[in-house]
């Protein structure tokens, strides 16, 4: 149900422009989750099913009992830098068996940045502009120690690459507010590296 996501397009420089929103970059594992008839699932870009390995992502802070389908990165980040540990995430990874995996969970707990929704109660909401999808994102879900929304600026890219730049993230991420989610590489979502 999560195969193949909507990915950016690489762009050189960051710019300000009203028809985007600018979102910083994760340096994580991008997954699918998955609620369906209140079960939980987390599925890598490949289709490959990870719930196992990171129970904690398994508790969705939804504001009701609903199905629903988001999109978003996995991250270890360090308490004590506030840096990403991509290396960290990796180990969380390879941990298969559940001793491994509890001993992880409690050394290195990871977040995650949910920053679309594609489906909700059944309905297939791809089709809807980025920003009617964010508000009802936005709308069924609320913030958790584990799952966080990823929060945007409107129109401020360069001062997003700033912070971006500031807190050594990857990169910062611009996507058109009309856009749709279509699967796959799109002009309407530009990847800013910072240098």
């Amino acid at each position: 149900m999560f195969n193949n996501p909507m990915l950016p397009a690489i762009s050189g420089e960051p710019f300000d422009d009203g028809r985007y929103l600018f979102e910083p970059m994760i340096d994580g594992q991008r997954l699918g989750l998955i609620v369906r008839s209140g079960r939980t699932r987390l599925l890598t870009r490949h289709g490959n099913e990870v719930s196992r390995q990171y129970p904690e992502l398994l508790q969705v802070p939804l504001k009701e009992s609903m199905d629903v389908v988001l999109d978003g990165e996995a991250a270890y980040i360090d308490p004590h830098t506030g840096q990403t540990s991509f290396d960290i995430l990796q180990h969380r990874f390879r941990q298969t068996k559940l001793p491994g995996i509890r001993e992880a969970r409690r050394e290195f707990p990871l977040t995650y940045f949910a920053f679309d929704i594609l489906y909700c109660n059944g309905e297939d909401v791809r089709r809807y502009p980025l920003l009617e999808r964010k508000a009802m994102l936005r709308a069924v879900m609320e913030d958790s120690p584990s799952i966080l929304l990823l929060q945007g600026m409107k129109r401020e890219g360069i001062a997003m690459y700033q912070m971006a730049r500031r807190c050594s993230l990857e990169g910062v991420i611009g996507k058109k507010l009309d856009s749709p989610y279509r699967s796959g590489r799109s002009c309407e979502w530009i990847k800013i590296k910072v240098n």
